[in-house]
């Protein structure tokens, strides 16, 4: 557990230095003052001034952060020439958005990596259909529990191994499995299947006579992804970073929805983790090996672009809002006022991740 939770730290501090390293070069480009680039959150540990801008390492081992010269515009220093408030509309853009781009391209980075690795082919969890862009995709089945003393038990089917054949025919839904299983009730069958690696085997097991769990398994629905042509692998990065947004984005909003019609919030809060759940979650990925690990790493970058970009206040995005507003008024949001506006989005974020914490604990418990 002690392990699990210092890499949870890592990786999560990893992924923050990212997004604000995203930041801190743009706004060096920029020339932007920064007055603190620090690697974990306050109090202090140490610190070294280089330049204007002091690098610090601090207590509190959960990613970063970066002081720009007048971020707050309610500061005496959002006048300075060097200041991030007053510089142009595009350049303030070029360094909110650093951060997010930041993120993003670590996924495409990491998911590069990993599809190379496995030969360019991805298998993703299907909770609804869906259409994946600029790759060949093809529905299965895979094993996620085995039922001790069953027919799948005593024939050695194995957890995640992908159900690809019975008899010969080819499997692409669970209701198709049962169905065919139906057919052949107290029957040997010969089933083929895939391993994690997608490496074939064939066993044989007897069905029982009746009951609905005729093999003694539980099951999920997949997808199988494959980027084939040299110019999908050539992007299959890129196309692999978007088409999990899509995915992603997907998920979250029918949560949204669904909380919406039922006018609760529980729907959301439960079906998104928050530190706690993170860190659970890490400790079972952490157990699968080093390209799981990559992967769920990956995701997680992808995931803070996105709720970056967000349009609330006191995200990123938030922050786009207030430059398109000035954009079109031809004049600055009153600097109490987007102060005051990024508060209340900060205080409103913080208390909806109380929520979900709350709900990741009461989940462990149970």
């Amino acid at each position: 557990m002690i392990l699990t939770i210092i890499i949870f730290l890592i990786l999560l501090s990893v992924l923050v230095l990212i997004h604000e390293g995203g930041h801190f070069l743009a706004a060096k480009a920029a020339g932007i003052g920064v007055e603190e680039f620090g690697l974990g959150l306050p109090p202090r540990l140490v610190s070294k001034k280089i330049g204007e801008t002091i690098y610090s390492l601090n207590l509190l081992p959960f990613g970063g952060f970066v002081r720009l010269v007048g971020e707050d515009p309610t500061d005496l220093a959002a006048e300075r020439s060097d200041s991030f408030y007053n510089k142009s509309l595009l350049a303030r853009a070029q360094v909110i958005l650093a951060g997010v781009f930041a993120n993003f391209l670590l996924g495409v980075f990491i998911f590069y990596l990993v599809l190379a690795v496995t030969s360019f082919k991805a298998d993703l969890p299907q909770f609804f259909p869906h259409q994946f862009r600029f790759v060949n995709q093809t529905p299965g089945v895979a094993v996620i529990a085995v039922e001790a003393g069953s027919p799948a038990s005593d024939s050695g089917l194995r957890v995640a191994e992908v159900i690809d054949s019975v008899d010969g025919v080819k499997i692409t839904s669970i209701l198709q499995l049962r169905q065919e299983l139906s057919a052949r009730k107290g029957r040997e069958i010969t089933l083929d299947l895939l391993d994690s690696s997608g490496k074939p085997r064939e066993i044989k097991a007897r069905l029982r006579t009746q009951g609905e769990g005729l093999l003694g398994v539980n099951l999920t629905e997949f997808i199988h992804l494959e980027y084939k042509t040299l110019l999908q692998k050539i992007f299959s990065g890129f196309t692999h970073s978007a088409n999990i947004i899509e995915y992603s984005g997907k998920i979250f909003g029918g949560l949204v929805w669904q909380s919406l019609a039922e006018r609760k919030v529980e729907p959301l809060s439960q079906g998104v983790a928050g530190p706690v759940g993170i860190a659970q979650v890490t400790q079972q990925i952490i157990s699968l090996g080093i390209l799981p690990t990559l992967q769920f790493a990956a995701l997680l970058s992808l995931n803070l672009a996105v709720i970056n970009i967000l349009p609330f206040p006191a995200l990123d995005g938030g922050r786009l809002v207030f430059l398109g507003a000035e954009a079109v008024f031809r004049r600055k949001l009153h600097p109490k006022f987007e102060k005051w506006l990024n508060s209340a989005g900060f205080a409103i974020l913080l208390g909806l991740i109380l929520v979900i914490t709350y709900n990741d604990v009461l989940r462990i418990l149970r």
